[in-house]
C-alpha cells in the first residue's frame, strides 16, 4: 500500500502505557492491518467502524497521561516542582471531556473513572508539603502553580519559616577558647559601647547585614524572589539559583531541599529489562554473581 512497514505492538499487564501504544500503532497501520487479515482469515470478526472511533477516542484520551508519565520518569532533571501542575493539568483536560462528553457510551464510562480517581489521587495535592515548597521555590512556576491561594499562602508562611531557621545563628560555645591546628584562638572581648550611641545603636541594629532579624529577612527574601519574572519553562531552575545564591542566602538553602527528583519505579524496570536482554536462550547457563556484575557494568559504564 506504499506506507511505511510497522510492527505491531503487544500491551504488558503491568505496564498500562503498553496499552495505549498497543492501540495506537493498530489506528496507524488500520488498512495494511485489516486488508491482511481479510486475506490470511477472512472468518476472523474485525473490528466494527464504531469500535475503531472508540479505539482512536481512548487514544486521544490517554495521550496527555503518557506524555505525563514520560515526563516524570525524567532522572536528570528536577521534577518535584512539576507533579501539582501535571496533576491539576490532567484534571482540567478530563474536566474538559465530562463537559463534552462522547457519542460512545465506554469512552464516557473511562472519562468518568479517570476524573473519580484523579480527584481521589491528587484532590489534596496542594496540600503535599514537599511537593508545594519545590513547586513555590522553581522559579518556572511559584504561586501561580497553585489553585487554591490558600495554600499558596501557607506554603508560602512554611518556607519563610523554615528560611528563618536556616538563618538563625546558633548558640556560641561556652568555652571562651577554640582549639585549632597549632594553637588556641581567643574570642576577643567586645568594645563597650559610649552611652550617648546605646539608643541609635538600639533603633538601627536590625537594619544592618548580620544582624538582621532572621524572620525578617526571610520575609524579605522570598518577597523579592516571588517579585521577580517567572523564567522559561524549559529553563534550569538550578542554574537559577546558582546564579542568585547570594542574593536570595537563605531562601536557597531551604530550596535545597526541596527542588528534588521523584523517585520511580523506572530506572529498576529499566535494569529489569536490560537482565532480560543479557540472560538469553544462548546464555541461559551464567551464574547469579556473573549475571550481577554484567547488569552493574550495563548500567555503569
Amino acid at each position: 500500500m506504499g506506507q511505511v512497514q510497522l510492527r505491531m505492538k503487544q500491551d504488558v499487564a503491568t505496564r498500562w502505557n503498553s496499552t495505549y501504544f498497543m492501540m495506537q500503532r493498530a489506528i496507524e497501520i488500520k488498512e495494511p492491518l485489516v486488508s491482511t487479515m481479510a486475506l490470511l482469515n477472512p472468518l476472523l470478526p474485525a473490528l466494527t467502524p464504531e469500535e475503531w472511533d472508540i479505539t482512536k477516542e481512548v487514544c486521544d484520551i490517554l495521550k496527555p497521561f503518557e506524555e505525563v508519565t514520560v515526563e516524570m520518569s525524567s532522572e536528570r532533571f528536577v521534577t518535584g516542582s512539576k507533579a501539582i501542575l501535571m496533576a491539576r493539568g490532567l484534571q482540567r483536560i478530563v474536566a474538559h471531556r465530562q463537559r463534552n462528553p462522547s457519542t460512545h457510551e465506554p469512552v464516557k464510562g473511562m472519562v468518568n473513572f479517570l476524573a473519580a480517581d484523579l480527584e481521589k489521587r491528587f484532590g489534596q495535592i496542594e496540600r503535599v508539603r514537599m511537593l508545594a515548597e519545590a513547586t513555590l521555590l522553581d522559579p518556572r512556576f511559584k504561586k501561580h502553580a497553585f489553585v487554591i491561594e490558600r495554600n499558596a499562602e501557607e506554603t508560602v508562611s512554611r518556607v519563610v519559616g523554615a528560611a528563618t531557621h536556616a538563618a538563625t545563628p546558633t548558640l556560641p560555645s561556652t568555652e571562651e577558647e577554640e582549639e585549632e591546628e597549632g594553637g588556641t584562638t581567643v574570642n576577643p572581648p567586645s568594645e563597650p559601647v559610649p552611652q550617648f550611641w546605646a539608643d541609635f545603636e538600639e533603633r538601627v541594629t536590625t537594619l544592618r547585614p548580620g544582624v538582621q532579624n532572621p524572620s525578617t529577612g526571610a520575609m524579605l527574601e522570598i518577597k523579592g524572589f516571588l517579585a521577580e519574572p517567572l523564567i522559561p519553562r524549559k529553563a534550569d531552575p538550578l542554574e537559577w539559583w546558582r546564579v542568585r545564591a547570594l542574593v536570595y542566602q537563605n531562601i536557597c538553602t531551604v530550596m535545597k531541599t526541596r527542588l528534588c527528583i521523584v523517585a520511580t519505579s523506572v530506572p529498576s524496570e529499566r535494569v529489569f529489562s536490560k537482565t532480560g536482554q543479557i540472560i538469553t536462550d544462548r546464555r541461559n547457563r551464567l551464574s547469579p554473581s556473573k549475571v550481577r556484575e554484567l547488569v552493574f557494568l550495563n548500567a555503569n559504564l
